[in-house]
C-alpha cells in the first residue's frame, strides 16, 4: 500500500491553537514539527472581533511561527462580499475588525447590516441603528443582512460567552430581513 504524505493543512485558530492570549497545549510544538516535515500550513478562522493584523501580531507574540498572509478568515471572505456587491453597510462590528473591512461612503444611502463578533456593540444603540437599516428600502431593493458568523457562543478565557448568532436573529426576527451568510 503506498503512503500518502500530509502536503497541506489547514488549521484552526481560536480555540483550537489558542484561547486568547494563551496557546493551547502543545499548539506550539505541533506546529513546528509541521513545518518540519514539510507541511504547508494555512490557517483558517471565523474570528470577527479583530482585524488579521490583530490575530497574526498576537499569535506571533505567543510563541507561533508564521506569516500573515497564510491566515484566512471569515472577515475576509465579508469584506470581498461587500465589494463585489457594492455594499454600503452599517457594521456591527468591533473597531479593529473594521480595518478589513471596505469604508463606508458618506454620499451613498446605507444599504446593508454586515454582523461579527462585537461585544461592545451590542447594545440597544447600535441594535437598533441596524435594525432601522434593515427596515429601510434602498434604490436598488431590498436591504441585507449580511451575518460573517452566527455562533450561539464562543469560548473566552473566563468560560463561554454569547456570539452574535441571537443579534443576528434579533434583528431578522424584527425586520423580516433573512440573513446571508458569508
Amino acid at each position: 500500500m503506498a503512503q500518502h504524505q500530509v502536503k497541506l493543512a489547514l488549521i484552526d485558530l481560536s480555540g483550537t491553537l489558542h484561547v486568547d492570549d494563551q496557546p493551547t497545549e502543545g499548539a506550539v510544538d505541533a506546529l513546528k514539527r509541521l513545518r518540519e516535515h514539510g507541511v504547508k500550513v494555512k490557517f483558517v478562522t471565523n474570528t470577527t472581533k479583530e482585524s488579521v493584523g490583530s490575530l497574526f501580531d498576537r499569535l506571533r507574540k505567543i510563541g507561533f511561527e508564521l506569516e500573515r498572509e497564510e491566515i484566512y478568515g471569515s472577515l475576509a471572505a465579508a469584506a470581498e462580499y461587500v465589494r463585489k456587491n457594492k455594499l454600503n453597510p452599517y457594521y456591527l462590528l468591533t473597531d479593529d475588525a473594521r480595518n478589513d473591512m471596505p469604508p463606508n461612503d458618506p454620499t451613498r444611502p446605507t444599504d446593508a447590516v454586515v454582523v461579527g463578533l462585537a461585544p461592545e456593540r451590542f447594545c440597544y444603540e447600535h441594535l437598533n441603528e441596524a435594525f432601522r437599516v434593515l427596515r429601510q428600502k434602498s434604490d436598488k431593493g431590498d436591504v441585507q443582512l449580511v451575518a460573517i458568523h452566527e455562533g450561539r457562543y464562543y469560548k473566552a478565557k473566563d468560560g463561554i460567552a454569547l456570539g452574535p448568532g441571537c443579534f443576528v436573529k434579533g434583528l431578522e426576527y424584527s425586520t423580516g430581513v433573512r440573513h446571508r451568510r458569508r
